[in-house]
């Protein structure tokens, strides 16, 4: 699996917002995937009211400021792909 099959498309975001994605839990959540060679973890998740939304776990020390993650358009989720996850 690539990250290609896992981050969120135009067309998720555009039926997300929409609320008629009935596959979001596809998208939504941690996926075990590669980007640029690189095994890891994508991560994505709704949060509309968030500043700021980060990973954090053993693989980084626990710090919020290694995996930030992004805010992906007006719908509210955020995402990140944190290699070797």
């Amino acid at each position: 699996m690539s990250i290609n099959n896992v981050f969120l498309t135009d067309t998720d975001k555009y039926l997300f917002g929409k609320g008629t994605h009935y596959e979001i839990y596809e998208k939504l959540g941690a996926h075990i995937t590669e980007a640029d060679g690189r095994k890891g973890v994508y991560f994505a998740v709704w949060a509309p009211n968030a500043q700021a939304v980060s990973v954090i776990g053993e693989f980084n020390d626990w710090d919020e400021q290694v995996s930030p993650m992004k805010k992906v358009g007006p719908i509210g989720v955020f995402e990140v792909f944190v290699p070797g996850a």
